[in-house]
């Protein structure tokens, strides 16, 4: 048996590439995407989960039952004395509160929602403090942060949040020469639990537009790798799209008086406006239509967002339309066949296509008889 090619660098070698990322609950897998190519493309795949409009949508619609889910970027809310206390948005939109430690003066006052984060925190510090790397931890600089903040950020991973530099130094060398004494304290309970029923959260968050177009733009030549063959995209006309996705961006000129502007590469992606009404799934999906000039997608994702994309500008064959369906919960994907594609778009847009709706179920009866 030969080896499998990567369609991105066309070299012989595998591994399991999600064709929807995992982390917006795709669950349909490839092997025809070398381990390098995989681990080089994970940071678009990021973009599109975690630094995009679709991230909110993400933690919003996710059901509260299904894999967890985590918005990217910053959340904070305001505590009763003023603290602003680092939480996680998970599923619904509902925030947590992670395990952190604040200099107020010369104390530090420890915040946590349980037990077990109190005990990654510990696990975590000491470390830090056993290895001599405490001093290293990643600083975010923020004029907001009056008292500095440690913060628990994965279960393996933390920042200080500070106003200055200096300030955040100061948390680490008094976390430091303290740590025997804040560790007895926080292994016996000594920490604040706040409950907030109606929390007015505050998110921030970097968008990062042509990462976003290049992780659409991979879920679309991935669909099309899954529903045509790996050997398909492997073709020179694909290459244009497969050094995009790679990296290939051709950013336009803009004003730099304009601080509002942008520069996006939408040679192969664009985001379509909120009057665009061709919703076949309310979960994840790709339509692909091959015509004689070229072959196209439309990406959706969570049933609102939607992205046309130019896959290649000529098409070798005949005229053809394929449809694949992700679920957004990890449950479910699968290719929609036509007929269920068009019931779908018979039943939804029948004033679009000037189709009567009492004569939609004889359609579809004369659609199965063909």
């Amino acid at each position: 048996m030969e080896p499998e090619i990567c369609i991105y660098c066309k070299q012989s070698g595998t591994s399991r590439e999600h064709v929807a990322p995992s982390s917006l609950g795709g669950n349909c897998v490839l092997r025809c995407v070398c381990e390098s190519c995989n681990k080089a493309l994970s940071s678009v795949d990021q973009a599109l989960a975690e630094n995009s409009p679709v991230a909110l949508s993400k933690v919003g619609l996710t059901p509260a039952d299904a894999f967890t889910t985590r918005l990217g970027g910053d959340a904070s809310l305001t505590d009763a004395a003023g603290l602003s206390l680092g939480v996680r948005i998970k599923n619904q939109m509902k925030p947590e509160v992670q395990p952190q430690i604040f200099l107020i003066g010369n104390q530090l006052q420890a915040t946590a929602v349980d037990r077990d984060g109190i005990s990654q925190l510990i696990s975590y510090i000491d470390k830090q403090i056993n290895q001599g790397t405490l001093s290293n931890i990643w600083v975010k600089i923020d004029a907001t942060f009056t008292a500095p903040r440690f913060l628990m950020h994965r279960s393996n991973d933390c920042f200080v949040s500070a106003a200055t530099a200096e300030s955040a130094k100061r948390l680490l060398n008094v976390l430091q020469t303290q740590w025997t004494d804040v560790k007895k304290g926080l292994q016996s309970n000594e920490v604040a639990h706040t409950e907030h029923h109606r929390p007015s959260i505050l998110m921030k968050m970097t968008f990062q537009p042509n990462d976003e177009f290049r992780g659409v733009a991979k879920i679309a030549f991935e669909t099309t790798a899954l529903l045509r063959g790996s050997q398909f995209v492997l073709r020179p006309s694909f290459d244009p799209i497969r050094e995009y996705i790679k990296g290939d961006l051709r950013l336009p000129d803009i004003d730099p008086a304009d601080s509002e502007s942008l520069a996006i590469d939408q040679r192969f992606v664009q985001r379509m406006g909120k009057d665009f009404s061709l919703k076949f799934t309310d979960q994840h999906g790709v339509l692909l239509m091959a015509f004689p000039f070229g072959i196209f997608a439309l990406v959706v994702l969570y049933g609102m967002h939607y992205y046309k994309v130019g896959l290649a500008t000529v098409q070798d064959g005949d005229t053809w339309m394929r449809c694949y369906e992700f679920s957004y919960a990890k449950d479910t994907h699968g290719e929609l066949n036509s007929l269920e594609f068009a019931r779908r778009a018979l039943e939804r847009f029948p004033d679009q296509l000037s189709i009567n709706k009492e004569n939609i179920p004889r359609l579809l009866e004369l659609l199965k008889e063909k």
